[in-house]
């Protein structure tokens, strides 16, 4: 009886090993059978994503860091992106997109020594480097006045030194391939100096020379000036040009003499003024398109023995900080070279983070000093 119940015990066991082995395949088979989750794709970039929003990488960006500057819609339509294509914004994938240097370039299109010349290179430099630390940015200065010293410029800018560019150009404002250059890179890039010869693709940051101009010839008008010559460095370029060509209408009358000059120093202008004398033209007003020329001229009347303004009235441009240094004080054009300074780094760090650099234009003013 006992082995009777132990082997009905051990066939009832083994039937019922059976089904279950039977139940345990029958779920496995449904495991394998049923239809699993799609594993994410490998490899998805913030790249896909910008592509699939139809926005810049920067964009994306802030959305997936949180930050400002994105209108709702925008940010919407980046999120969708993200779930379509399945991107992850983890804490290294966050850290790839935010990788920089932190550092900003300021390339000045002349030589070191234009620094110590000319005083708006000067606040430029200060005011950038200043700003740019405010924002916990480190600035790059390199010079770019000959080929050997923009190839290097070049390299130092393919080889990712630096997040964007703050391009200082020189006065002459015709082809330039260092800008083809940065125009051709896939970085943040602001310009500061005269109107483009060409159409570029480059935010400019440029002061509206046009208003102080015409004041300032308004005001020789009106204080009685009948022979009126202007010195001109490089006048064959559009921002000089524009500058006597905006002085002229609000003269409204013909100037007696043009002389042009090959730079903006006090030299040249001390030269130029030096050669309106010898000439002759029997000038009682000079307008001079820089402060540094009209500081020149100054002292080239005063070395004939004559007076400024009782024989010979002088104006520059610039409002620079020789303006007031001059005997007398230098009536002038006021130039917001801070402010441009300002705008350029603001507009540069806007870009870095995936806001378009905008091409914006300041107001100049006339100063009235002892002068003119």
């Amino acid at each position: 009886m006992a082995q009777n119940r132990l082997g009905s015990n051990f066939h009832q066991v083994s039937r019922d090993a059976r089904v279950h082995h039977t139940d345990r395949s029958a779920m496995a088979d449904q495991e394998y059978s049923r239809p699993r989750p799609r594993r994410r794709r490998e490899g998805i970039t913030i790249q896909d994503v910008a592509n699939v929003a139809g926005v810049s990488i920067g964009t994306v960006s802030r959305v997936l860091n949180d930050r400002n500057w994105v209108s709702p819609a925008t940010r919407e339509k980046v999120m969708e992106a993200v779930r379509k294509t399945g991107f992850t914004a983890n804490a290294r994938a966050r850290a790839l997109v935010m990788q920089r240097t932190n550092s900003v370039a300021l390339v000045l299109g002349a030589a070191p020594t234009a620094l110590f010349e000319d005083p708006n290179y000067a606040l430029i430099l200060q005011e950038a480097s200043r700003a740019l630390a405010a924002a916990n940015r480190s600035l790059a200065f390199l010079t770019a006045a000959d080929d050997a010293e923009r190839d290097r410029v070049a390299s130092f800018i393919r080889a990712g030194h630096v997040d964007g560019v703050l391009f200082v150009s020189p006065a002459e404002s015709g082809h330039d391939s260092l800008l083809d250059l940065l125009e051709s890179r896939a970085l943040p890039v602001v310009v500061c100096g005269n109107p483009f010869a060409e159409p570029r693709r480059i935010a400019l940051i440029h002061t509206d020379d046009a208003p102080g101009c015409e004041a300032l010839g308004r005001h020789f008008r009106d204080q009685g000036y009948q022979r009126t010559a202007v010195i001109v460095a490089y006048p064959g370029t559009l921002g000089p040009r524009q500058r006597v060509e905006a002085f002229t209408r609000g003269l409204g009358r013909d100037l007696v003499h043009c002389e042009p000059t090959a730079r903006y120093s006090q030299e040249e202008g001390y030269a130029a003024m030096a050669s309106l004398l010898d000439a002759e033209h029997e000038i009682d007003s000079v307008f001079a398109t820089s402060d540094l020329l009209a500081a020149g001229a100054i002292e080239a009347v005063r070395a004939r023995g004559l007076e400024v303004p009782d024989d010979i009235a002088i104006a520059g441009f610039d409002d620079s900080a020789i303006a007031t240094r001059t005997t007398p004080a230098l009536t002038t054009v006021h130039q917001p070279v801070a402010a441009v300074a300002q705008a350029m780094v603001r507009e540069v760090l806007q870009a870095i983070d995936g806001t378009e650099a905008t091409t914006r234009m300041l107001p100049t003013e006339l100063i009235v000093r002892e002068s003119a």
